[in-house]
């Protein structure tokens, strides 16, 4: 009798299984990326680029340099010309100690000084560029940045870095919706000591909106952003954010600039500064 062998199926079922896994294998990996919030992502590039500020401190570089190593998402997307000014400033590596008041921090720096004059170049290269507000102070103001929380770091990578626009003068009322962004200005005059500035708005019924407010001096302090927000004992619903800026030998005199954003809102909020 003539014997026939028979088919063996018991690598086709490795190969199977091979398959599979590979499958799983590249459906973990990948879906937790692709279903990553957006803020998340640039938190996480932002910590990085962190990092590389300590793996360079004390390398010398210019500025241009550093902005193309540590921060090269950003410097891809800053003018030849401003390239050009910062290519002619050699990057310090000094944090300032912050300036703090009774109702915010800031960073006072001047142009007598060098880290000052560098600081300034840096900001007026990536002022205008469309980057989050959690690049722009982790680059421009660092020590305000690594001063936040971690939570409201994650929520300034979220943030499009809002513009000025040409609205000027603190007024009455206004109206903003989710993720809007409004600026308003107001003139401070020799011999002040003192800026207060309240932010108010009543949420409809059930509803929780939240507004943010960051103050910019003239001397280019940053105040902000303050987003933690408190109800009246006498009407729940009705919110204030109230800061103020104190400096026994006087606040800087000239513009301050108000910038209001929506951080949540269901529908149109209006609101009073």
């Amino acid at each position: 009798m003539k014997a026939y062998r028979t088919m063996e199926v018991l690598p086709i079922k490795k190969i199977s299984q091979t398959i599979l896994l590979a499958g799983f294998l590249f459906l973990l990996l990948t879906i937790p990326a692709l279903a990553m919030d957006p803020a998340e992502v640039n938190y996480l590039q932002i910590q990085k680029s962190l990092d590389l500020m300590e793996q360079y401190n004390g390398t010398e570089m210019t500025t241009a340099e550093y902005l193309e190593i540590i921060w090269p998402q950003v410097y891809a997307k800053i003018s030849p010309e401003h390239k050009k000014k910062l290519a002619a400033f050699t990057h310090i590596w000094e944090l300032k100690e912050l300036d703090r008041t009774d109702g915010g921090t800031g960073i006072g720096f001047t142009l007598n000084e060098a880290i000052g004059r560098e600081r300034f170049a840096l900001m007026d290269a990536i002022e205008k560029l469309e980057i989050t507000e959690g690049e722009y102070q982790a680059i421009a103001q660092t020590e305000i940045y690594l001063d936040l929380s971690d939570d409201l770091r994650k929520h300034m990578s979220g943030m499009v870095r809002a513009q000025r626009g040409p609205d000027a003068g603190v007024r009455g009322g206004a109206s903003i919706t989710e993720g809007e962004t409004q600026w308003f200005s107001k003139n401070v005059t020799a011999n002040v000591t003192r800026i207060s500035v309240d932010l108010q708005w009543e949420n409809p019924a059930n509803v929780q909106n939240n507004l943010s407010i960051t103050i910019y001096s003239p001397d280019r302090c940053v105040f902000g952003p303050f987003i933690e927000a408190e109800s009246f004992y006498s009407n729940p619903q009705k919110m204030q954010i109230h800061t103020y800026i104190v400096r026994p030998d006087n606040v800087a005199e000239g513009e301050w600039w108000y910038c209001i954003q929506g951080v949540k809102v269901d529908g149109v909020q209006n609101y009073t500064i």
